[in-house]
């Protein structure tokens, strides 16, 4: 049987008087991709900020790996995301982004940043600033930087958006390389035909509520 990475209980996350994510538990396994499903203003992203630590919950319990709340902490750094915008340095080109990256995650291995660029299509990219990078290309190395350092769960919110059809290949490519070396992937996308390809199980949201 499969470990269970990943827990949610009665999660919730309330703006005012609205419930972005209403009491939401899910039971996620180490080894598979997991694709949410919803609406805008479904609940999609607000879970997966939450999950990634980019949003507090209101109330329930996130537990990862067999930790929770303020514990969770100790685990932050085997997660990687890409939730809305990539978080880049604009002054700084593919290559010093991931090389900070790899900085903070103590990898010294040769050539690792390159490989990286090269698997999302970024190997011709030179120095160019990242601030003078089109949107699909901001998107291609937020996923790279997502998968840098082999998180052992790995949450992509739209990583399909700005992407060529060129650029959606790429992402199904790392999506299925990820689940390969036994990382849990959750995903969210508005097509359902790539969530359906790609997705072991979906989670559909609705108003917060998990509905299916």
């Amino acid at each position: 049987m499969s470990e269970i990475l990943l827990q949610t209980h009665a999660l919730t996350k309330q703006y005012g008087h609205q419930k972005a994510v209403d009491n939401v538990d899910i039971h996620i396994k180490k080894g598979a991709i997991y694709g949410f499903i919803g609406r805008n203003g479904a609940g999609k992203t607000t879970c997966m900020r939450m999950i990634c630590g980019l949003a507090k919950p209101t109330s329930g319990d996130i537990e990862m790996f067999g930790y929770s709340g303020n514990d969770l902490t100790n685990v932050r750094s085997r997660v990687g995301c890409l939730i809305e915008t990539p978080g880049l340095y604009p002054n700084l080109s593919a290559q010093e982004n991931l090389k900070l990256k790899c900085k903070l995650f103590g990898i010294n291995k040769k050539g690792y940043t390159e490989e990286i660029l090269r698997k999302v299509g970024l190997s011709d990219v030179g120095k160019k600033k990242t601030k003078n990078f089109s949107l699909g290309m901001k998107q291609r190395l937020g996923i790279a930087a997502a998968v840098l350092g082999n998180p052992d769960i790995v949450v992509l919110d739209e990583p399909t958006n700005a992407l060529d059809d060129d650029g959606k290949d790429m992402v199904k490519r790392i999506v299925k390389m990820q689940k390969e070396r036994g990382a849990l992937v959750i995903i969210s996308c508005h097509e359902m035909q790539t969530l359906e390809e790609l997705s072991d199980e979906i989670i559909r949201l609705r108003e917060g509520r998990i509905c299916e």
